[in-house]
């Protein structure tokens, strides 16, 4: 985990690790070709969109780092992982190129923009996580695979077990429980994605945000940085009609 957050240093100097800027707050692989670079600028404006179509604005201006090669995302401290975020820098990993991805990293730095420390260390991981999976309409952790999930009877957390995730550490371990973090060793083996854990959580997450709209998620974080628990703020806006 260190290791990996001091190879993050390196994209405090992008171009002196083999990135190149191609747009504003965009960086990509050397080498990348014009294509991807095109489709790249438009996932932006996408991912971008989201944000602000969940949010109701866009506070948040993550500097972006694409890698077209796994040798470029471990570099930079990825893992097996589709994209990581480093507090205001995302890293896409060659299997993250698309605005999905780049939205779920994105609403994660919104977030931390938004809420105050304190408000932001009780937020818990469960819902940060399932906010980001609603965002981006990832296919892998969407409410038809979760539906596949069920009707493939592969194991995933319950309502119950899925509300305990609330620290970094206890996600990751759900994570590690379940399963998503093998994504990396399926595909190279030719097997689809599972992502139970962040599946369970789009689940959660998805009907609330659809009910309360931005203006429940701006409420809920604005309770938060008033000082109000977390569970308190979440029930409020979901008991309002």
């Amino acid at each position: 985990m260190l290791h990996s957050v001091a190879q993050s240093g390196k994209l405090l100097a992008p171009e002196s690790f083999g990135l190149i800027p191609i747009a504003p707050h965009l960086y990509v692989e050397a080498g990348t070709d014009e294509a991807t670079r095109d489709r790249l600028r438009s996932d932006m404006a996408r991912a971008k969109a989201a944000i602000n179509k969940a949010y109701g604005s866009v506070s948040a201006r993550p500097i972006v780092h694409a890698c077209i090669t796994e040798k470029c995302y471990a570099a930079f401290g990825g893992r097996s992982d589709a994209a990581k975020v480093f507090g205001q820098r995302i890293l896409l990993s060659p299997r993250g190129l698309n605005w999905h991805f780049l939205a779920h990293e994105w609403s994660h730095a919104e977030m931390s923009t938004r809420l105050k420390l304190l408000a932001w260390k009780r937020m818990p991981q469960w819902f940060d996580e399932g906010l980001a999976a609603t965002i981006s309409e990832a296919p892998e952790h969407s409410e038809n695979q979760w539906q596949f999930l069920i009707h493939a009877h592969i194991p995933r957390p319950t309502r119950d077990e899925l509300l305990t995730y609330q620290s970094l550490q206890q996600w990751q371990a759900g994570v590690h429980r379940f399963g998503d973090d093998k994504n990396f060793e399926r595909v190279a083996q030719g097997q689809p994605s599972l992502s139970p854990v962040y599946a369970a959580a789009g689940h959660e997450v998805r009907p609330w945000l659809a009910k309360v709209g931005s203006t429940g998620l701006l409420h809920l974080i604005q309770r938060m940085n008033e000082g109000a628990d977390f569970e308190s703020a979440y029930a409020h806006q979901t008991q309002i009609p």
